[in-house]
């Protein structure tokens, strides 16, 4: 009897110890979520990711049981699809954890993985609570150790930045050796693995406030997944707070209604240390007097309260209610020409839109040259008037369109403020022209004044030994002196940095004219000749076009209406947009020139 029992208590111990393998925990968490993640993060709520690439079917790996029968099958979805996640609270790690270096307890959830048939959503994977750890290597939402998956302690940053940079050769037989890149902005922080040599190339995006996914775009041999979340959104009623670094130059404040009569709201001013809050007040089509923005309604509307810094003590100096984001740009010269962004760019997703019309205003009335950089998670644009005057540098979130950081000059006036928290970037050129280099400015100067020394004292030495030449010591001196200083003028004069003229001709021919007036009208002259120096794309237009212009004098000429029609005139020639005003382009044989109204 005593036997029976002994067997059955063996028995029990070993159906228990399977259990154990094959089980996935069953006791809920602690309804409490740890402190390093976000606190107010909907346990019970479902966030869902759009697919937007898909490639290769994918086969699941459970971490318990581990290696025997972990295999649960292959999952599939496609562009259109989703994945859908649930938490389900806070364990400890699966013992058979391939490897995660984040400390427990981390996120449990569900997930579904669901495909897009003709338009019909169908689930075509389903798993429950699974560990973020497996779902993360399932998904390659990670890399070698570092499996930051759906969710990411957000109370330490700088911490996860260490985290994931150390992971790029932790030394294991099995780790990838790669690059690892990160970045912050206002809302987001980006982690990025590139496999040396090709393989696996992992990007993420996380909410900075939240620590959940907001995008990921991950592949390695012939898988491929790219998803983005439906849940995060820009909370824009929440202030924006921007710290005043530099400020030069009281200004005026103009409103666009009423225009012109009346519209002057007084001087604004700000100082270092001062601040500058906007509070977004809703989407509305732009002023009927709008001087001019090429970004299509509805744009951005907000409060403004400049601030100024007396000694610490923050003070009011300007406020405005209700303003719209063209009318703050042109205050502020957070814009150019009919590029007027401001403090929110609203159709940012389209980017390549906005560096097109970016890059189109550098033809406006003050012409110059627009520069685009970008990083992972920003959008750089930056425009130097031809000549000098105008110097404005502007950067934006590019998933939210919020202003980051400006830089902008105009004559006496000068204001450089930055989003709270960030810190921009520099890029190579403005590095480069904070630390000139000075060796090689002065290098001709220095070999000139060297070989000038050298050879007196030889002469010198010369004549100690011919007593004959001393009497022509100074003659030789002088000869030395005369070549340095000739030396010295031809390395200056060479040195300076004329601008490239383009010289007008007298005459020019073949010259074919475009006019597109955006409402399907467009009219062609073609083989035409221009004469009397009457060469610039300007003189093509007034040859065939009834025209009205404002004279800006140095800056050039602005093109304000052709053929009755008033609005955004551009022009390009043979295809390119010159940085110059069109009075200003001397034209060639055979060039296009096209007109066109937007």
């Amino acid at each position: 009897m005593k036997t029976n029992r002994k067997i059955i208590f063996l028995v029990s111990l070993v159906l228990m110890h399977i259990l154990s393998l094959t089980s996935i925990p069953t006791v809920k968490a602690d309804e409490t979520i740890p402190t390093p993640y976000y606190q107010n993060l909907d346990i019970n709520g479902t966030y869902i990711y759009n697919v937007t690439q898909f490639g290769s079917t994918v086969g699941w790996y459970n971490f318990t049981p581990w290696p025997e029968t972990s295999y649960e099958g292959a999952w599939n979805t496609n562009p259109g699809g989703q994945i859908k996640i649930n938490f389900t609270g806070f364990y400890d790690k699966d013992f058979n954890d391939w490897g995660n270096l984040f400390g427990d307890p981390i996120p449990w959830l569900d997930i579904e993985i669901i495909e897009n048939n003709l338009g019909i959503l169908t689930t075509n994977f389903t798993l429950a609570n699974r560990s973020n750890s497996e779902v993360a290597r399932a998904l390659t939402l990670g890399f070698n150790y570092f499996q930051s998956g759906f969710l990411i302690p957000t109370h330490n940053l700088t911490h996860i930045k260490n985290l994931a940079v150390n992971q790029s050769d932790p030394g294991g037989e099995y780790d990838i050796v790669g690059d690892v890149n990160t970045e912050e902005t206002y809302n987001f922080f980006y982690i990025g693995f590139n496999q040396v040599g090709g393989g696996q190339q992992t990007h993420m995006i996380y909410d900075r406030e939240t620590g959940l996914l907001v995008w990921a775009r991950t592949s390695i041999f012939g898988y491929l997944l790219e998803i983005e979340s439906l849940n995060f959104t820009v909370d824009y009623p929440s202030s924006l707070t921007y710290d005043v670094n530099q400020f030069g130059g009281e200004i005026g404040w103009f409103n666009f209604t009423p225009w012109p009569g009346n519209s002057y709201e007084g001087q604004w001013k700000t100082n270092p240390g001062g601040q500058i809050i906007v509070n977004f007040t809703g989407f509305y089509d732009k002023d009927p007097n709008d001087w001019g923005n090429v970004f299509d309604d509805p744009i951005a509307w907000f409060d403004i309260e400049i601030i100024e810094n007396s000694s610490g003590i923050l003070t009011t100096n300007f406020t405005l209610y209700n303003r719209s984001n063209s009318e703050i740009a042109w205050a502020l010269t957070l814009g150019y020409n009919n590029f007027q962004p401001g403090f929110h760019i609203q159709n940012i997703e389209n980017l390549t839109k906005v560096k097109k019309l970016a890059l189109q205003e550098a033809s406006g009335f003050v012409p110059g040259i627009v520069i685009n950089e970008e990083t992972e998670l920003t959008l750089k644009i930056t425009f130097e008037q031809v000549g000098g005057g105008q110097r404005t540098s502007i950067l934006y979130e590019k998933r939210t369109g919020i202003l980051l950081w400006a830089n902008t000059s105009f004559g006496s006036y000068l204001i450089e403020m930055v989003i709270e928290g960030y810190s921009p970037w520099e890029s190579e050129e403005e590095l480069n022209a904070q630390r000139p280099n000075i060796l090689s400015k002065f290098l001709p100067y220095i070999i000139i004044i060297s070989i000038s020394m050298v050879s007196a004292l030889s002469v010198l030495a010369g004549s100690k030994i011919n007593n004959k030449i001393r009497k022509f010591n100074k003659y030789f001196l002088i000869g030395i002196i005369a070549t340095a200083s000739f030396a010295s003028f031809f390395v200056f004069t060479s040195s300076l940095e004329v601008a490239e003229v383009n010289e007008p001709l007298k005459e020019v021919h073949d010259i074919t004219l475009i006019v597109d007036y955006g409402n399907g009208t467009i009219k062609t002259h073609e083989n035409f000749e221009l004469i009397k120096y009457n060469t610039t794309a300007f003189h093509a237009l007034i040859k065939w076009c009834e025209i009205q212009y404002n004279n800006y004098g140095e800056m050039g000429i602005l093109v304000e209406q052709i053929d009755g029609i008033k609005g955004n005139w551009r022009y390009s020639i043979n295809g390119d947009f010159p940085g110059v005003s069109s009075n200003k382009y001397n034209l060639k044989n055979g060039d296009t020139v096209k007109w066109v109204y937007g």
